[in-house]
């Protein structure tokens, strides 16, 4: 009689779709290594990235315990919705893609508007040449500075974005955004 044994990993909250926690470096973004990490289905845990009296940290309250951690050293975080955000000058943006080639951020801003307690949030959009580079506002000239030997890729960008706005396009046809398409296109 011959037995089947069938053994089954269970994958560490970093690999899981449902997780959250803190990335450490921009290695731990690449490779989804998440640390404080919990499978927020069945897990809690907190995350505050906009303190009010201190903006330079960011607080995880993980299995019982709080931990502070300077936002200068972390690189980033997912939250519980599975969002992944980087960490610029204090602030978090949103990854917009995950590519090697170009990356987009969103940093949203409230702005006041007609008065008390009426706002919205005003979008500003970052790029980075990789994972490593530090984010820089997403602009045909700080584009072209990026990729300074594509001329093949300057030239689409202007024929391509009537002007810096036109940059943060999505494009559903092919599924990501469009800058990132002209640029693969022109590579």
């Amino acid at each position: 009689m011959m037995a089947l044994v069938i053994t089954v990993y269970s994958l560490p909250a970093s690999g899981q779709k449902d997780s959250s926690g803190i990335y450490l470096t921009a290695t731990d973004f690449r490779q989804g290594k998440l640390s404080y990490a919990i499978n927020y289905t069945i897990e809690k845990h907190k995350i505050k990235d906009n303190l009010l009296f201190n903006e330079s940290e960011v607080k995880v309250k993980h299995r019982g315990n709080i931990y502070a951690l300077k936002k200068k050293d972390i690189y980033g975080y997912r939250d519980t919705k599975g969002i992944d955000f980087r960490f610029l000058d204090n602030k978090a943006c949103q990854v917009l893609n995950k590519t090697d080639k170009l990356i987009l951020y969103e940093l949203q801003t409230p702005t006041s508007i007609g008065g008390k307690g009426n706002f919205k949030f005003i979008s500003t959009f970052y790029f980075s040449k990789d994972i490593q580079s530090t984010p820089q506002p997403l602009t045909k000239a700080n584009l072209k500075a990026a990729y300074p030997g594509n001329h093949k890729f300057h030239d689409a960008l202007e024929v391509t974005f009537k002007d810096d706005n036109d940059l943060s396009a999505f494009d559903s046809f092919h599924n990501k955004f469009k800058v990132v398409h002209v640029l693969e296109m022109n590579q």
